[in-house]
């Protein structure tokens, strides 16, 4: 099984949009901050700013 977290994104308190990341290894220790990044590339991917990326928060949940 793939492990999988949903991202919750945040910029200046305010709910922007979710992302369902999934990392494709799973014998190696998996972090939070891994989906993190994860994210904040998808993020400038999806065309936000290097600044908005820079400023977003993130709540790293798990898949429901």
């Amino acid at each position: 099984m793939v492990p999988t977290k949903r991202i919750d994104v945040f910029l200046q308190d305010e709910y922007v949009r979710s992302y369902s990341v999934s990392l494709g290894f799973v014998h190696a220790p998996i972090f939070d901050q891994d989906y993190v990044d994860r994210a904040r590339e998808q993020m400038r991917a999806d065309g936000w700013s290097a600044a908005e990326v820079g400023e977003a928060r993130f709540v790293v949940r798990d898949e429901d």
